[in-house]
């Protein structure tokens, strides 16, 4: 895989395709999450909770620990 995708990234001559098998439920992390993101993704979840979405809270919070 590694050499597949060492080729592909020092291809210069148009456009490359990369076919893999990836976690499509993977967690993306930054390196830095501005306080602003942080804010915001605090602010969802307690509005959820506020609505009565607790099982969706619960749900992202079980699928956010098991990725890291």
């Amino acid at each position: 895989m590694r050499g597949a995708l060492q080729a592909a990234l020092a291809h210069t001559d148009g456009p490359v395709v990369v076919d893999m098998v990836v976690d499509p439920n993977a967690l993306s992390l930054p390196s830095h999450t501005p306080l602003g993101t942080a804010k915001g993704f605090t602010l969802s979840l307690a509005k959820q909770v506020v609505s009565g979405n607790m099982d969706d809270v619960i749900e992202t919070a079980e699928h956010n620990v098991r990725l890291l």
